[in-house]
């Protein structure tokens, strides 16, 4: 679904603003690694994959020839992550939560939970749980090995933030590395190009890396 309508003869003709949202969907992706492997993950992990997502979200939509303007943001942010996600009726995620601000009960999807996530890194809110913020969703990142996804009280979620992040990053890498395998595969045929491609939802951290920008 998430390439449905995206062919690589199209991936050739990308216009300088669809090539430069391309590189900044992997600059943030870039960012988000080197933030984790410097011991960085609490506070800028989750801000650059939310733009990654963002700008992901925003370039398949040009790519199919559909409005990319900023109207219905959350809709077409939750639309990108759920191209790779089961839905609340399928057996995915579904958790009931009472809004902090509101008091009033809430129902997530796992999209929707990270579009929420994302809406309070636009605030400057890490949400980091070792810091005690007064909000119904935290992110544990005190241990990258430990097994559970989240754990509830009171209305609240206690989410491992290194599951979120990771489960994150998998559906941003199959766009960038599907987008970068068809364009590889395009100029193999065309016989401009020479080698392989790998299409993966798991790059080695630090593997993608932007055309410009970012640090490395």
């Amino acid at each position: 679904m998430m390439f449905a309508d995206v062919t690589p003869a199209r991936l050739l003709a990308m216009s300088e603003q669809e090539c430069r949202w391309f590189d900044n969907v992997k600059k943030a992706f870039y960012e988000s690694d080197l933030a984790y492997t410097e011991g960085r993950a609490a506070d800028w992990c989750m801000p650059e994959l939310c733009k990654a997502v963002d700008t992901a979200k925003t370039l398949r939509r040009s790519l199919c020839g559909e409005d990319t303007s900023s109207r219905d943001n959350k809709k077409r942010f939750v639309e990108f992550l759920n191209f790779e996600l089961p839905s609340p009726e399928s057996g995915g995620f579904q958790v009931e939560l009472t809004d902090t601000r509101s008091g009033r009960p809430v129902s997530y999807s796992f999209a929707e939970l990270v579009y929420d996530i994302r809406c309070m890194v636009h605030e400057n809110e890490n949400l980091n749980a070792a810091e005690a913020p007064n909000y119904h969703i935290l992110l544990d990142w005190s241990n990258p090995r430990t097994l559970y996804f989240g754990a509830l009280a009171g209305g609240r979620m206690t989410c491992n933030g290194h599951m979120v992040w990771e489960r994150l990053r998998q559906i941003v890498a199959k766009f960038v590395t599907g987008l970068d395998g068809m364009i590889s595969y395009a100029r193999i045929v065309a016989g401009d190009q020479e080698g392989s491609f790998s299409i993966t939802i798991a790059p080695p951290l630090g593997s993608v890396h932007p055309d410009r920008g970012g640090r490395g």
